[in-house]
C-alpha cells in the first residue's frame, strides 16, 4: 500500500456510508466539558455520536443530556476497562447497521474532517480495515498541534501496523470477521491484539495525516503503579497468546530488562518505556515479577484464547478463499 496525497476538503459523496462514533467515558465529565465541543465539530455525514459510560459515579452521564441531547449515552454498571466498554458500543453500532465504528478516548480532540479523511481514503482502498491519525500528545506543544490543524491543505496516508486505540475508524466487517475486542487484557495491547488478528485476516492499516490531540493516560494517571504493572502483563500476554511460547518467554525477559537493569538506556520522553520504570528499581522489579506470574498462571487459558483467535480467522479466510494467513506484524505492544 503506497503513501497516497489527497485534498482535505473534498465533500464527501452522496451515498457516504453511516458512522458510528464511540466515546469511551468513566468519570470524565471534566474530560467531556473541554472535549465535546471538538467532537460535535465533526465535519461528516451522517453520524451518530455515542458516548458509553464505563460506570461512572461522578455526574457524566447527566452533564451529557443537559448539555449534548443530540448525543446517545450508553451505560454500565460495572467498570469494564477500555477493551469491554468499547465491546458495548461496539455491539450496539453493528446492531444499528453502521459501516464504519469509530473508537476515540474521551481526552482527545480531532480536527473536524478526521473521520471524513479517514473514511475517503477506506473507501478508496477497500482492503484497509483500520484507520488512525496523526497523533499530538506530551511531546509536542499545544500550539504545534494548533499550527498543523491550519496548514492543513493536503491529507497523506501511509501504511502502518500500529494505531493507538485513543482514536482509530474501523471497518465494521472487521468486527464481523474476526470478532471484537479481547477484554481479558483490561488496559493495553488490546487495540494492538485486535490489530494483529486483522493483519493475519489480511486487511492492511493506515495512518491518515489528520492532527488528533491526545491528552494521555488522562483517566489512568490517579493510579501509576497499576498502570505501569499493566502494561507489562498485557505486552506479555499479547505474546504468548498470538506468537507462542517462545515469543512469550522473550517478552517476559524484555518486561524484567526494561524493569530492572541499570545499564539499560530508556528514552524516557516516551510514555509507553517510562511505564517500565515508575519508581525505584525495587519497586520495578516487583510490578514485573508479578507481570510474569500472573501471565504463566493465565498460560494455558491464554493460549487457548489464542488457538480459538487464530481459528477463527482462518475459517473466515477459507470461507472467502483467501489461503494461507499472511504474515502478521512482529512489532510488541
Amino acid at each position: 500500500m503506497a503513501p497516497v496525497t489527497t485534498q482535505p476538503n473534498t465533500p464527501p459523496a452522496a451515498d457516504t456510508p453511516s458512522v458510528c462514533m464511540i466515546i469511551l467515558n468513566y468519570n470524565g465529565r471534566e474530560l467531556l466539558e473541554r472535549f465535546m465541543p471538538a467532537f460535535m465539530k465533526t465535519d461528516y455525514q451522517p453520524l451518530e455520536v455515542v458516548v458509553m459510560d464505563n460506570a461512572s459515579t461522578d455526574d457524566s452521564r447527566e452533564w451529557l443530556r443537559a448539555h449534548w441531547p443530540q448525543v446517545t449515552v450508553l451505560h454500565t454498571p460495572v467498570n469494564r476497562a477500555w477493551p469491554g466498554g468499547n465491546n458495548i458500543g461496539i455491539r450496539y453500532a453493528l446492531d444499528k447497521g453502521h459501516r464504519y465504528v469509530v473508537l476515540a478516548n474521551n481526552d482527545i480532540e480531532p480536527h473536524p474532517a478526521w473521520i471524513r479523511e479517514a473514511v475517503n481514503y477506506a473507501r478508496q482502498h477497500p482492503a484497509c480495515g483500520v484507520v488512525g491519525f496523526a497523533l499530538y500528545n506530551e511531546n509536542v506543544t499545544r500550539p504545534d498541534f494548533e499550527a498543523a490543524c491550519r496548514k492543513l491543505s493536503t491529507v497523506s496516508a501511509k501504511p502502518t501496523d500500529n494505531i493507538v486505540g485513543c482514536s482509530m475508524v474501523c471497518d465494521s466487517e472487521v468486527f464481523r470477521a474476526i470478532g471484537l475486542l479481547d477484554e481479558d487484557y483490561v488496559n493495553y495491547a488490546e487495540e494492538s491484539d485486535w490489530e494483529y488478528r486483522a493483519m493475519q485476516a489480511g486487511w492492511e492499516m493506515a495512518e491518515v495525516s489528520v492532527p488528533v490531540w491526545h491528552l494521555a493516560e488522562a483517566t489512568l494517571i490517579r493510579r501509576p503503579l497499576h498502570r505501569c504493572y499493566l502494561q507489562m502483563r498485557s505486552s506479555i500476554r499479547f505474546a504468548f497468546k498470538l506468537q507462542g511460547l517462545f515469543r512469550g518467554l522473550c517478552a517476559c525477559k524484555t518486561v524484567l530488562n526494561r524493569a530492572c537493569n541499570p545499564w539499560l538506556k530508556l528514552d524516557m520522553s516516551d510514555y509507553t518505556l517510562r511505564r517500565y520504570r515508575p519508581a525505584s528499581l525495587p519497586v520495578n522489579a516487583a510490578l514485573a515479577l508479578a507481570a510474569i506470574g500472573w501471565n504463566l498462571f493465565a498460560l494455558p487459558a491464554t493460549l487457548r484464547a489464542g488457538r480459538e483467535d487464530l481459528g477463527r480467522i482462518a475459517q473466515w479466510r477459507a470461507r472467502k478463499g483467501g489461503g494461507e494467513m499472511p504474515r502478521g506484524s512482529e512489532s510488541q505492544p
